[in-house]
């Protein structure tokens, strides 16, 4: 299809319907379409700051696109605001009773004391362990049962990566085409468009016109590239997306919605680890400033995590602040955001990043703030290069994610399954590591295989009747 002029959705125009379908309860469709341009979704990814400043700015979607006769104009649709709910905490009242002496009251409260005292110490081993077996390298285990690739040889899978210019999904790109040549599979790899809708479309358009056994998207948004996914379907080609939101297995396309075969990415349970690690390091009213990026499927996924978490183990810690930072908005606001917040808040301990993919501008608050010496930040995504860094030299207390390659193999095995006609993996979440200054000692902070291991290599290829 041909580039068109972009039509932006306005305030009034209909969220229910898309290309004819309901697409309201797809995953995180409600935080997309409140995005002032549906095209920054994902460039949150984009790492290097090379990119030009206005790029992104003008992303659309066509007239003859999955959100088709939408009133020109760029304004936000159904403009919301951030309501930060305060956790509840649960104060347990105790009466005493039938109590006949001062000193039989006494005896009753000291006892009462030391039994909290032993069920906090109880509480904080069992966390300490926990986490401290999440900061090993990882192992592979089968995400499902075993199958014979060499059933597939020779055959093509064509990976479209939707941003291409960002280090995540480039990663991810890469190691399906190293996954794909292990298994004896050609893995053709299409650059889209930086999540420009019409140009993603036109290459999984090719895609199709390839006629390959399977197709892979990185980074891009199924809900937003509807029309070119119902032709894969139409076409018998399966679709596998990857880097777009944490897996939840049931769901339709395992979260990425009923015209995707599965999932492959990091599971949300990065939240729960964060909240943990606040409850064992303390203090138990901890004051923490949460920094969102709604317009990204997995971030929202993350900070429900993240406060369950949060009332679960640390009930008396508190979001004083919490503030969303559009995507594409990074380059400019984030580090403004981030003094402002710890101007209006001097007290706080902790600061949370969603994704280390912010970590060039926490980094510079930081250096700016006198706040900045005293606050602990902790991240999710675990991505080599900057963050890990900051996390080896102590800038950051932890960042907890996984390997972009190791999800790159995972994509390939759900293709390979997704070709054979077999169920998706049972459990196609990527396992995480927490990352500590501690647990990276010695190892390269730019090097995925030292951070994360490559036991997924000969777990897959035994898996596959290959090794």
């Amino acid at each position: 299809m041909g580039l068109i002029e972009p039509a932006y959705l306005t305030d009034g125009d209909s969220l229910s319907r898309l290309d004819g379908k309901d697409i309201s309860s797809m995953p995180g469709i409600d935080k997309i379409l409140e995005s002032p341009t549906l095209g920054e979704e994902m460039n949150f990814w984009r790492r290097s700051l090379g990119v030009s400043k206005g790029e992104g700015k003008s992303i659309g979607v066509t007239k003859s696109s999955p959100i088709a006769g939408a009133t020109a104009g760029r304004k936000r649709v159904n403009g919301r605001v951030l309501a930060v709910a305060p956790l509840i905490s649960v104060v347990l009242l105790a009466a005493a009773c039938g109590s006949s002496s001062s000193t039989s009251a006494s005896s009753s409260t000291t006892a009462g004391s030391s039994a909290t005292t032993a069920a906090s110490s109880s509480g904080n081993a069992s966390l300490k362990a926990g986490l401290a077996k999440l900061e090993v390298v990882p192992t592979f285990t089968p995400p499902g049962p075993a199958f014979s690739a060499s059933k597939l040889a020779g055959s093509k899978i064509v990976t479209v990566d939707c941003a291409p210019s960002a280090a995540p999904p480039a990663q991810t790109t890469a190691a399906t085409v190293a996954a794909g040549k292990a298994a004896g599979l050609n893995v053709t790899v299409l650059a889209g468009g930086n999540e420009d809708i019409p140009l993603d479309t036109q290459f999984i358009d090719q895609a199709i016109n390839q006629k390959p056994i399977a197709i892979i998207t990185v980074g891009c948004t199924p809900p937003l590239l509807t029309v070119p996914l119902q032709a894969a379907k139409a076409a018998g080609i399966p679709v596998v997306c990857a880097n777009y939101i944490p897996p939840t297995v049931g769901a339709p396309g395992q979260g990425c919605g009923p015209l995707a075969f599965g999932d492959a990415m990091q599971p949300a349970s990065e939240g729960t680890v964060l909240a943990e690690l606040i409850a064992l390091n303390g203090p138990k009213d901890a004051q923490i400033g949460f920094l969102s990026a709604d317009e990204i499927a997995g971030s929202p996924a993350v900070e429900k995590t993240f406060k369950a978490g949060l009332a679960q183990y640390c009930p008396s810690c508190k979001i004083a602040a919490i503030q969303n930072v559009n995507p594409g908005n990074w380059v400019t606001s984030l580090t403004p955001t981030i003094n402002a917040m710890l101007v209006a808040h001097p007290n706080l301990n902790y600061l949370i990043p969603v994704f280390d993919g912010m970590t060039p501008f926490v980094t510079a608050a930081l250096k700016n703030s006198p706040a900045g010496k005293s606050v602990k930040v902790i991240t999710t995504q675990g991505s080599i290069g900057a963050a890990m860094t900051d996390v080896e030299n102590g800038t950051f207390l932890a960042d907890v994610g996984s390997s972009d390659t190791w999800v790159g193999w995972t994509a390939i095995d759900q293709a390979m399954r997704a070709a054979l006609k077999l169920p998706p993996e049972t459990n196609p979440a990527v396992p995480i590591r927490l990352e500590t200054a501690s647990s990276l000692q010695g190892a390269d902070p730019t090097s995925d295989s030292a951070i994360y291991g490559n036991s997924y290599v000969q777990g897959f290829m035994k898996l596959w009747g290959l090794g």
